[in-house]
């Protein structure tokens, strides 16, 4: 288990990769999304052995998680292919250590995988933190209602079982546009 408690030199680090990765990542190129799906799966499994990401890896999935949808959704599949409590401390950790702005969609993750392991009065704490912070966030907004119907914890992995295999098709489909890293 990692100590979620003493990680102020990671966030440091982090809101430094942060700031040296703004505007350089690039939702279009298969490649990197694809290294980025393999690098959480090692991620996951790391932390799992109570290995912590590194603060690049950590500012990364921030940012392609703020703007790529699939990576964002592919993390919330993610419990079809790893073990939920090692992907919900993944994302706890890394909730902890981003900026509070960068990490609405891994807060709102979080929020469905507690939800998931029906931690419900967490999840929906988390969830307000969410809505307070950002009111507009469309997947925020989803929980909400499906939190509000009291979806049953078990839907979220039917619903997982749809879609996952599409997403990871979409990240790895190879008529998706490549673009050439080398000329930089």
């Amino acid at each position: 288990m990692i100590d979620l408690d003493n990680l102020d030199a990671l966030r440091d680090e982090v809101k430094h990769e942060l700031t040296k990765q703004e505007g350089i990542y690039n939702q279009f190129d298969r490649d990197t999304n694809v290294r980025i799906v393999e690098d959480i799966r090692k991620a996951v499994d790391n932390v799992a052995d109570g290995i912590i990401p590194t603060a690049t890896h950590i500012a990364e999935v921030a940012i392609a998680t703020n703007e790529n949808l699939q990576i964002r959704d592919f993390i919330m599949g993610l419990h079809l292919e790893k073990d939920i409590d090692y992907i919900g401390q993944y994302i706890s950790l890394l909730g902890n250590v981003i900026v509070k702005d960068k990490a609405i969609p891994l807060a709102t993750i979080f929020a469905g995988y507690l939800y998931q392991t029906n931690q419900i009065l967490n999840a929906n704490s988390i969830l307000v933190d969410v809505l307070n912070t950002q009111p507009d966030y469309p997947l925020a907004k989803l929980l909400r209602r499906v939190f509000d119907a009291n979806w049953a914890p078990e839907e979220f992995t039917f619903m997982a079982q749809q879609l996952h295999p599409k997403v990871i098709d979409t990240i790895y489909a190879i008529d998706v546009e490549e673009i050439d890293n080398d000329s930089n």
